[in-house]
């Protein structure tokens, strides 16, 4: 039993009692806990020694309350003791074994405002009366898989506003359990998380308090755990039906209606780069925005056209393949929404510009395009509107100085930066700065000739004008 030497006055029993209604109001609001009272001053007064180090017992309510781990004669426990609540434990780790030897007969077990992270062993199954157990505002990380497993009589587990961040269900499983809250930590959404989702009778998620109230932690902050999970869980399920790998890369929110209700917006990225593929996937999981395809031997775009799940791809990165030719893609609804599109290191040759140009007067989306590493062709036919549409846009061909023409032997283009060359490197030949070509040939020999024709004109007409003689050509002509 409790020391009667702990006996209190009638102003601390009533000061104590308005702690434990307070407490059994706020529930875990770490914030609000007998570690840390906020009364009236008349109430607390006498009581700024609640932030050392000591323990005192509330002999109405069995309660005792430590802070700063066990002190004096509760070193060595007590079986009268029902409720154990321990501020501002001082080690990192905690034995519920060896306190349960101590406080035989706990009901319910409080640990709050403390830096421990793990637990030595799991709850002892002697602990026969242990009905709640409560980690509040500590740094607990994680939990063994039995860490509750054996003990018959509990009935609430309260683990919030702690530093959990995955959970496997057997570490929340014991045979009479009820109430689990959760809410507070910083939760990785990810596929290990799933068992939140089962919420059949007998299930670990069902017996949840605050199941929707639980948060994700970065990537995916301040979205809700329950509904990211099962995108997550979704996105894997179909992602096995492809070759490929896939992540959710970001959850976004959206209001819709007047009523101003959020929505989530899922954004997944599958990778199918090195599969081999000689064509485009025909399936994808549903959210795929980011397509990574390079390194196969994909060479026909059709499926940007026809394939309706490819309208949510608005990144796709086609690098290394073996794509000839995008004037297919010419008015399409893909080019006039796209964000990203990668052509590196393929078959390109030429690309009609006024197409492009007129689907990025049309896309307020388009953020980047790469085109680099291919064997442009370089003559005064396509290079100069290639050219003005690259300097009109600046900003939206990242890999600019990469756009080289093709590599021909003899040629002094060959292999230069097509944005630096000049309209005379294009458009003329270097055999044509050395040797006639047969059209220049003739365009001198006409010249030529009405050069000859008008300086005859004039020699006749200044000879008739002097002699008063005819031409001779003119003489003879009836």
């Amino acid at each position: 039993m409790i020391d009667k030497n702990y006996i209190l006055t009638r102003e601390d029993r009533r000061g104590a009692l308005i702690l434990v209604l307070l407490f059994s109001v706020t529930g875990s609001s770490w914030g609000k806990h007998p570690c840390a009272p906020r009364f009236d001053s008349a109430i607390s007064k006498g009581h700024a020694d609640w932030l050392t180090d000591h323990c005192e017992a509330k002999l109405s309510t069995f309660h005792l309350i430590c802070s700063g781990g066990f002190h004096d004669k509760w070193d060595t426990g007590s079986e009268g003791v029902r409720i154990l609540t321990l501020c501002r434990w001082p080690d990192k780790t905690i034995d519920p074994e060896e306190i349960l030897q101590k406080f035989p007969s706990l009901q319910s077990l409080i640990i709050l405002d403390s830096d421990l992270t793990h637990l030595k062993n799991p709850f002892p199954s002697n602990a026969t009366e242990l009905q709640s157990v409560k980690f509040n505002g500590t740094k607990l990380e994680v939990l063994p898989n039995d860490a509750f497993s054996q003990l018959p009589s509990l009935r609430i587990l309260d683990l919030r506003h702690n530093s959990l961040s995955l959970m496997n269900e057997h570490a929340l499983m014991a045979p009479s359990i009820q109430e689990v809250y959760l809410m507070g930590n910083e939760w990785k959404c990810v596929s290990e998380m799933s068992w939140i989702l089962n919420m059949e009778n007998d299930s670990v998620a069902s017996r949840v308090v605050d199941r929707d109230k639980l948060m994700c932690s970065v990537p995916y902050y301040d979205r809700p755990l329950v509904p990211v999970v099962e995108i997550i869980t979704e996105l894997e399920e179909e992602c096995l039906k492809t070759d490929c790998q896939c992540v959710l890369s970001y959850v976004g929110r959206r209001t819709l209606g007047a009523a101003n209700q959020k929505e989530l917006m899922a954004f997944a990225s599958v990778n199918c780069s090195s599969r081999g593929l000689t064509e485009m996937p025909d399936f994808l999981p549903k959210n795929t925005s980011t397509l990574y395809l390079s390194k196969n031997q994909i060479h026909d775009l059709t499926p940007l056209l026809k394939n309706p799940i490819y309208k949510e791809v608005i990144d796709i990165y086609l690098d290394d393949n073996n794509i000839e030719s995008i004037s297919l893609l010419e008015g399409s609804y893909w080019l006039d929404h796209f964000r990203a599109l990668s052509l590196r290191g393929n078959r390109l040759t030429d690309l009609p510009p006024y197409a492009l140009e007129n689907a990025l007067q049309q896309n307020g989306h388009a953020a980047s395009i790469f085109l680099g590493k291919n064997p442009w062709r370089c003559d005064c036919h396509f290079t100069p509107g290639f050219q003005d549409l690259l300097s009109r846009h600046p900003s939206l061909f990242k890999d600019v100085n990469e756009i080289t023409c093709s590599k021909v032997e003899n040629d002094e283009n060959s292999e230069k930066t097509i944005r630096e060359l000049s309209r005379t490197a294009i458009c003329t030949s270097p055999a044509d700065e050395y040797w006639l070509q047969p059209l220049d040939i003739l365009n001198v020999v006409l010249a030529s000739m009405i050069i000859f024709v008008l300086g005859k004109l004039l020699y006749d007409y200044w000879t008739f004008k002097r002699t008063g003689k005819l031409p001779w050509i003119v003489a003879k002509i009836p």
